[in-house]
């Protein structure tokens, strides 16, 4: 596999995680943190599944960028 096939293959996988990440911030916490009384909880789920997001959208442009 050449070095642009493997680009690729990584930018598409880091694509498709960003659906199921999202999936996830929406049912983790009515599921599996269903339980815990404090805020914090969902909030600081929430937070750490945007900031992934937002990585691998940096991560993915950036690959663009480089194509060029």
């Amino acid at each position: 596999m050449q070095r642009s096939d493997k680009r690729k293959s990584w930018t598409l996988w880091l694509l498709v995680s960003v659906p199921v990440i999202m999936v996830a911030m929406f049912v983790v916490p009515y599921t599996l943190l269903r339980e815990v009384d404090a805020w914090y909880g969902s909030l600081l789920f929430w937070t750490v599944g945007t900031a992934a997001v937002i990585a691998i959208n940096v991560a993915v442009a950036l690959s663009w960028e480089n194509e060029r």
